[in-house]
This record gives structure tokens, C-alpha cells and sequence, in this order.
């Protein structure tokens, strides 16, 4: 459980590095952006990838399932 724990820590560290890099770089966040605004960027900018992320798992999901099946045969 640790290890997850751990993982999971990690992931959530890159994608607040991302999304202050991506604030930094697009130029919303300067010297006179506060703590309070870059924590705001950051929560609205996580919503925002996980629904991104929710919507293309949903349409994989739906392509897949209007895909026809295919036999699958094992040692004929």
C-alpha cells in the first residue's frame, strides 16, 4: 500500500509541476501573480485534464464497443 501511496504522490507532483510550468510559460502566472491565484490555476487546470482525460476514456471506450467482435480461435 505504500508503494501506491507513493506512486500516486509522485503523480500528483508532476502534474503541479506541469500545470505551474504551463501557468509560467503561457504567461499567467508573473511576479505579481499570488499563492492564492497560482493554487486557483492549479485546481481549475487538474479539473479540466481529468476531464479531458474522462472524455477520451469514454469515447475509446464507446468506439471499442461499436467495433465488431472478432472469433477468436485457439489451436485449431
Amino acid at each position: 500500500m505504500g508503494t501506491f501511496l507513493k506512486y500516486v504522490f509522485y503523480l500528483a507532483l508532476i502534474v503541479v509541476i506541469y500545470l505551474v510550468g504551463k501557468g509560467i510559460y503561457d504567461g499567467q502566472i508573473n511576479e505579481q501573480t499570488t499563492v492564492g491565484e497560482v493554487t486557483e490555476q492549479v485546481e481549475n487546470g487538474a479539473a479540466d485534464m481529468a476531464e479531458k482525460t474522462k472524455d477520451a476514456v469514454v469515447d475509446k471506450l464507446n468506439d471499442y464497443q461499436k467495433a465488431p467482435k472478432k472469433e477468436i480461435t485457439v489451436g485449431e
